[in-house]
C-alpha cells in the first residue's frame, strides 16, 4: 500500500538523516498540519474551475476536453524533489489501467516546470533525493504556474521556515524549479471529479505525508456507475 511505503519512507529518514534534520521535518510537518488548508480546500459537491494548463510536451490541455472522455482523478502533488510524491506517482503510474478501465483520466499537476529531473541532477540535489524520483509516469502532468489553480481548489500553502531551511541543505532550487521564489506549493490531495465538473469525492490530507490510495480511488469512480 501507497501510505505503508510513505511510512517506511519516513522511518528511514529517521534513521539516516542528521539529528538537526530530522527535527526540523518533524517541525515543518506539525506546522503544515496546522494550516486551515481542509476548510478552505473545494469539497464533495463542489464545482471545479475549469483550467488550460501545459503538459510536460508542451501542449495546452483543458479539463473540458478530459471530462469529454468521462471522469477525472485530479491529483496535486510538490515536485519531483518530494519523495513522497515520487511515491505515490509511481503508485498511480503501476496501477494506472484500472483506473483507465474505470472510465476515467489520471492527471497530476504541479507547480514545477517541465523538464525538472534534469534540473535536479545538474544542481546537484542531495542523492537521497533524486534517486526516488520517478521517470516513468504514464499519464498527463500539467505545470500550474505560480499554483494558479492550486489556489482556486483552496489548496496552497506557503511551506514553513524550517521546510524552506531542509530545501537549501538539500541543494534545492525552488526557484529554479518552479520559476519562483515564493515557496508556495499544493497540498498533495486527490479528487474524483463527474463529467458535470462536480467532485464527487476528495482526498484532502492536509499533510503531505498521506496520499489518495489507488483502492479509495476505485471505490469513488464505482460509486459514479451505481
Amino acid at each position: 500500500m501507497l501510505n505503508e511505503q510513505i511510512r517506511e519512507t519516513i522511518h528511514m529518514f529517521r534513521e539516516n538523516l542528521p539529528a538537526e534534520m530530522s527535527n526540523l521535518i518533524e517541525q515543518g510537518a506539525g506546522e503544515i498540519s496546522a494550516m486551515d488548508i481542509i476548510e478552505r480546500a473545494l469539497q464533495r459537491g463542489d464545482t471545479v474551475p475549469t483550467f488550460e494548463l501545459t503538459d510536460q510536451n508542451g501542449n495546452t490541455k483543458s479539463l473540458n476536453t478530459y471530462l469529454e472522455k468521462g471522469p477525472v482523478v485530479l491529483t496535486f502533488y510538490r515536485g519531483s524533489w518530494c519523495p513522497y510524491c515520487n511515491l505515490q506517482l509511481k503508485a498511480y503510474s503501476d496501477r494506472l489501467n484500472e483506473i483507465t478501465n474505470a472510465g476515467a483520466t489520471l492527471v497530476a499537476v504541479t507547480p514545477e516546470q517541465p523538464g525538472a529531473l534534469d534540473t535536479l541532477v545538474s544542481d546537484g540535489v542531495a542523492k537521497e533525493l533524486t534517486d526516488m524520483v520517478t521517470t516513468d509516469i504514464k499519464f498527463d502532468v500539467l505545470f500550474d504556474e505560480n499554483n494558479s489553480l492550486a489556489e482556486q481548489f483552496g489548496l496552497q500553502f506557503t511551506l514553513p521556515e524550517s521546510h524552506q531551511q531542509l530545501l537549501e541543505a538539500f541543494n534545492v532550487d525552488v526557484e529554479r524549479l518552479n520559476g519562483t521564489n515564493t515557496f508556495v506549493f499544493p497540498d498533495p490531495a486527490t479528487y474524483v471529479i463527474d463529467t458535470d465538473g462536480t467532485v464527487k469525492w476528495a482526498f484532502v490530507p492536509n499533510n503531505y505525508r498521506k496520499r489518495a490510495e489507488v483502492d479509495a480511488i476505485l471505490a469513488a469512480l464505482q460509486t459514479l456507475k451505481n
